[in-house]
């Protein structure tokens, strides 16, 4: 099957989408057990903009809900993610990340799951300020991609263009909320998954999206 043939995805996320962390490994896994048979491409989201942009001390309750998405669904999160929310001066500013995100695209772009688990990986586990133009020379290391272009890239006024012209296009996507995988269809886009769902209830989603039938409204 060409790449042309194959079903075409769409995750919608945020890096600081803490639901979106434990959707990872499930849409990871499921996209690589059906390679041969769908493509899936990240959009982020711009869950944290304008006046959303604050240091994480003054959210309310961090630490306690990933507890709950640990309790919930067994995704972890890290000491250092921790201590960074205890310290409370990163700002969680979803331009930053997408910026992030379409920069270190730029050299991988059939890659873009693990760009995004990279990034969320960078905070969720480690703790780290994506703003700071060391951190995201270490994602990109870890990608295994040029830590110097990514900076480089990531100050490029292109790349913030995209960034937002990616945040404008989320509003004409059926997006309730985070995270959201829509199957593109002839009927237009449909919506799979969930927090909680496994790989292989996303690939019985996927199935049965592809007969045309619908999904029962729980399972949306």
């Amino acid at each position: 099957m060409t790449a042309t043939d194959k079903a075409q995805l769409t995750y919608v996320t945020d890096t600081y989408c803490i639901w979106c962390w434990a959707f990872g490994d499930a849409l990871r896994e499921f996209a690589e057990a059906n390679r041969d048979r769908l493509s899936v491409d990240v959009l982020p989201a711009g869950m944290l903009v304008g006046e959303r942009v604050v240091p994480v001390g003054q959210k309310d309750r961090v630490l306690e809900g990933a507890e709950r998405v640990t309790e919930m669904t067994g995704a972890q999160f890290g000491d250092d993610f921790r201590a960074a929310v205890r310290e409370g001066s990163t700002v969680l500013d979803s331009t930053v990340s997408a910026v992030a995100f379409w920069a270190l695209r730029r050299q991988a772009p059939e890659r873009p799951l693990d760009i995004a688990h990279a990034l969320q990986k960078a905070w969720y586990v480690d703790g780290l300020d994506l703003a700071r133009p060391e951190v995201l020379a270490g994602v990109a290391r870890d990608l295994h991609l040029d830590p110097e272009q990514a900076a480089q890239d990531a100050t490029d006024p292109a790349v913030l263009a995209e960034a937002q012209a990616g945040f404008e296009r989320r509003k004409t996507l059926p997006v309730p909320g985070y995270p959201t995988l829509l199957l593109h269809t002839p009927a237009g886009p449909k919506r799979m998954g969930g927090a909680r769902v496994t790989p292989e209830k996303l690939t019985q989603q996927f199935e049965r999206l592809m007969r045309g039938e619908e999904l029962p409204a729980e399972e949306d």
